[in-house]
């Protein structure tokens, strides 16, 4: 399934409006990405594709923290502060690959 990722983009935008954290994306990731597991821990996103964890928090305007696990979902890492930060486009292209 090929996804328009200008159009995913798009509306994760509005689903994060007003600052709302990224967990607030999981319907918006399912409906884009029917394919992987997406679920809310607190604030955070957490994706699973295949055996890959991909964890989101949301650090400020259109960027986020996001780290990748194998096996075993853990916010540790950005629970500390760390991760790649990414803006809402590199987080889309990384769930999209993901989801492949």
């Amino acid at each position: 399934m090929s996804v328009d990722r200008q159009k995913f983009a798009r509306e994760a935008g509005a689903c994060l409006g007003g600052g709302k954290p990224a967990g607030e994306l999981v319907d918006c990731v399912a409906a884009h990405f029917p394919d992987v597991e997406v679920y809310r821990e607190n604030d955070d996103l957490v994706i699973k594709g295949g055996q890959r964890f991909l964890i989101v928090r949301r650090i400020g305007e259109g960027r986020f923290h996001v780290t990748e696990n194998v096996s075993v979902p853990s916010t540790n890492v950005v629970d500390a502060g760390g991760g790649r930060e990414r803006t809402l486009e590199q987080l889309v292209d990384e769930i999209s690959v993901l989801a492949q």
